[in-house]
């Protein structure tokens, strides 16, 4: 090949390297690279934000922020932003739900999310940076609640975060078997009402008489209708013992746990008599009882009119025992008309007719 026709083809080819190095050289941007607030300078010949990212090793996920986005063309001297989101499982006041924030800062984070209240408590102090793969805050704000306790009604302002730490920050103490409206592990939420009930819970003892019988024996040697009493009858007691449950001063509940017999009852013994009475003799002396018996007690002879006096001829249980009425019965009116005209004949023997002042004359 001639002399003359390498050269030109060497400087041909020199030529193409040095226009194309010029022209990639043209291409080239340079870009500002902004991650997480951190920026630095980067050169690149990608078209697109996206493409920037990939060189740069940048995976986005779903909730981050990046500006411009991803399908944006870039030119020398723009700048590119890269917010990367964080997983915060939250819990406000008892309840828990996952959100994402792209702050670098617990601060930050309750900024973005709208919690910009002073007196919250935390579970992380606001300096605190954030993770990239997140954390757990936990925020309790100031509530409301009324607290019923001991009879008073107040409304406490309060970060407690449950029904049992509101207690214990007012002081209340619960006793063995009180009670709360709400549980205490309880998340407390605004304008809640918490009450305690004061139980009481004792043994009560309630005594109660146990009546006695009365068990009734005839009697062969004792005449028809006379009862005696041949042994008193003495009622028993027995105890009952009841836990008694009482709310705020008033009972709720009984409940019998058992009963006990302290003093048996004695049964009362009666003898019944079953021997026929003798007939009264019959009168003699002329004098007209039913007459009597009229002006008396109306003519009736079993009258008991509760005044002291009984039977047709009105007599008092003395007077009629005295004259030896018992042999009949024990009172007058449970006498037979014969029996008790009997007694009067012998009353009237003794004292003629002054026992009837009024009635007598009708004899």
């Amino acid at each position: 090949m001639p002399r003359t026709l390498k050269l030109a083809l060497f400087a041909l080819v020199l030529l193409g390297l040095v226009g194309g190095s010029v022209a990639w050289s043209a291409a080239q941007k340079s870009l500002t690279l902004t991650v997480d607030g951190q920026a630095r300078e980067v050169s690149t010949h990608a078209d697109t934000v996206g493409e920037v990212l990939e060189e740069e090793g940048l995976r986005t996920q779903s909730h981050d922020v990046v500006l411009p986005r991803p399908a944006a063309a870039v030119a020398d001297g723009d700048t590119v932003v890269v917010n990367r989101a964080r997983p915060l499982q939250l819990t406000v006041d008892g309840v828990t739900r996952e959100v994402y924030v792209t702050a670098l800062s617990v601060d930050e984070a309750l900024d973005q999310l709208g919690y910009r209240a002073e007196d919250m408590v935390l579970s992380a102090s606001r300096s605190e940076r954030l993770p990239l793969d997140g954390m757990a805050l936990s925020i309790t704000t100031p509530k409301a609640v009324t607290l019923v306790v001991d009879g008073a009604t107040r409304v406490v302002t309060t970060t407690a975060a449950t029904a049992g730490d509101l207690l214990a920050e007012q002081g209340v103490t619960l006793g063995e078997h009180d009670r709360t409206s709400l549980f205490a592990t309880q998340p407390l939420l605004n304008a809640m009402r918490l009450q305690v009930y004061r139980v009481q819970v004792t043994e009560q003892v309630v005594t109660a008489p146990i009546p006695h019988q009365t068990v009734r024996t005839d009697d062969p040697e004792a005449f028809e209708g006379d009862e005696t009493v041949t042994r008193p009858g003495v009622d028993g007691e027995q105890a009952t013992t009841f836990r008694v449950t009482v709310t705020d001063g008033v009972e709720t509940a009984r409940e019998q746990l058992n009963t006990t017999v302290t003093r048996p009852a004695v049964d009362e013994q009666v003898s019944i008599g079953t021997k026929e009475r003798p007939a009264p003799e019959p009168s003699t002396s002329g004098l007209d009882w039913d007459a009597l018996a009229r002006c008396e007690a109306g003519g009736n002879w079993s009258i008991n009119t509760g005044n002291g006096y009984y039977g047709g001829l009105q007599f008092n249980q003395s007077t009629w025992l005295s004259n030896g009425g018992g042999q009949y019965a024990q009172y007058p009116h449970q006498a037979t008309r014969e029996q008790q005209i009997d007694i009067g004949e012998r009353l009237y023997a003794a004292r003629g007719a002054s026992p009837w002042p009024h009635c007598g004359r009708h004899l």
